[in-house]
């Protein structure tokens, strides 16, 4: 039978595809302009806010010395993440992303949905970049450019047909609409962690961001159990590797629920991962549902390593919890 012999996770953020005295910079003079920030328990607060609750806390987070050590402690998580990968010698790789209107939009916005072409044409920011405050080149290093990777169309509709089978209505596709492609969540895991590798995917794309039907963290879970049932009754004998791609909290970091993320993935704690509240689960920091996902999917699988990075990069907290992580 097929199986699935690995997991990992990844973060995908901006901050990593450029040196701290950029894109870092960048990034915490945009978080000082935003009058809406979603703070560590799901409010709404400007970034003004955030700076007076915290004092003083985060002033040994923002030096240079300490951006440049954190920024290479990230490429060295992700250069080993990528060779680990690599070395597992996989069939096929499941891409556990969310969306964030590349290819659906408020018309059409499923909850959890699943690929079933032939081909993957990761978004083009040169063609239109859809206003995002980021810009094109540093979408193209984190996966947005144009490429074209190859997709399982079988494998895809043989896991939505048993998703199907085992209760979860999942959307599915085969093309992306015209004039769109996926966007950085599979451009990330397919340009760079897996760059070259040729292993064909099945991406599948969670709502992570958007009320008012984003899946619960016990839903994510869930999902997770049923795609490792899924694949366990996929023809031949596969190996599989399963990646989150996104998260943890940002834009607000929240180290705590990062961590007991991390533990609760690290000890196979399912109770805590399925009772995250919704509310915490806001923004950037939705996309813990992706690694909630894979959890569900690494029952049998034990962590190999785990690596946090606190990216703090203002005074207010703002930021990102980056994480890497390997279970097999």
């Amino acid at each position: 039978m097929s199986e699935i012999v690995a997991v990992a996770g990844s973060s995908h953020s901006p901050m990593l595809a450029q040196e701290p005295a950029m894109m870092w910079k960048l990034r915490a003079e945009q978080d000082k302009t935003y009058d809406q920030l979603h703070d560590t328990e799901g409010a709404l607060v400007p970034y003004a806010e955030l700076e007076a609750r915290a004092g003083e806390r985060f002033s040994s987070d923002i030096v240079p010395e300490i951006w440049n050590e954190r920024y290479a402690r990230a490429q060295a998580s992700i250069e080993r993440l990528s060779a680990d990968l690599r070395a597992l010698d996989l069939d096929l790789v499941i891409i556990v992303g969310d969306d964030q209107e590349e290819l659906f939009d408020f018309s059409n916005l499923p909850a959890i949905s699943v690929f079933y072409g032939e081909m993957m044409t990761m978004e083009d920011p040169d063609a239109d970049n859809h206003g995002r405050p980021i810009p094109a080149e540093i979408q193209r290093r984190l996966g947005n450019d144009g490429a074209v990777y190859r997709a399982d169309a079988a494998a895809g509709r043989f896991l939505i047909e048993s998703l199907i089978e085992q209760e979860f209505d999942v959307a599915s596709t085969n093309a992306e609409p015209t004039g769109t492609g996926f966007g950085h969540a599979y451009g990330w895991v397919l340009g760079r962690l897996l760059s070259g590798a040729d292993i064909p995917a099945v991406p599948i794309m969670l709502n992570t961001y958007f009320p008012p039907n984003q899946p619960t963290a016990a839903r994510c879970y869930e999902l997770g159990q049923a795609l490792r049932k899924a694949v366990e009754s996929l023809p031949g004998q596969r190996r599989v590797g399963v990646v989150a791609s996104g998260g943890l909290s940002h834009f607000v970091v929240d180290h705590d629920l990062d961590q007991r993320v991390l533990e609760a993935m690290r000890a196979h704690d399912a109770a805590f991962l399925r009772s995250i509240p919704q509310r915490k689960l806001r923004s950037g920091t939705s996309e813990i549902r992706n690694w909630v996902t894979v959890a569900g999917a690494s029952e049998h699988l034990t962590a190999r390593w785990i690596d946090y990075i606190p990216a703090v990069r203002t005074l207010g907290g703002t930021g990102i919890g980056l994480a890497f992580g390997l279970w097999s």
